[in-house]
């Protein structure tokens, strides 16, 4: 019998490793209202996330996607840009490491980005990452 676990928050855990790793953003797993944030801008924080299963009988597999909020207090679109690029670049290039928890990551990308003003001051932009992700026990 097959066991049917969530990878989310393996998910989570790995890919804050692979980005506070690799690039120098701060990651935060929320920043609240960002008008009264105690953070530092510019910063990365974790948004949405959608978790499907995509398997057979004899396989568990997820496809997930995680929204990686980008802030910024700059007043155009070019921070957001070039730290999605930042971003993009790490998650493509190295593997997410899913096997403490008995999953592994058989493909990862870049699903979409979109990036806007923000009501007051600065632009917002979100980077979906997405994964097939296959658990193969422990």
């Amino acid at each position: 019998m097959l066991i049917n676990r969530i990878p989310m928050c393996t998910f989570q855990r790995a890919v804050y490793a692979l980005l506070t790793a690799y690039q120098t953003t701060p990651v935060y797993d929320d920043v609240g209202d960002t008008e009264t944030a105690d953070v530092d801008y510019p910063c990365v924080s974790f948004g949405a996330y959608r978790c499907e299963p995509n398997g057979a009988k004899d396989v568990v597999i997820f496809d997930v996607t995680l929204d990686l909020e980008i802030w910024s207090n700059y007043e155009g679109k070019k921070e957001i840009n070039e730290i999605a690029d930042d971003l993009a670049a790490v998650y493509t290039s190295y593997g997410l490491d899913l096997s403490g928890d008995g999953f592994i990551a058989v493909a990862q990308g870049i699903e979409s980005l979109e990036a806007f003003p923000e009501e007051e001051h600065g632009y917002h932009g979100t980077l979906t990452v997405a994964a097939k992700i296959q658990y193969r026990g422990r």
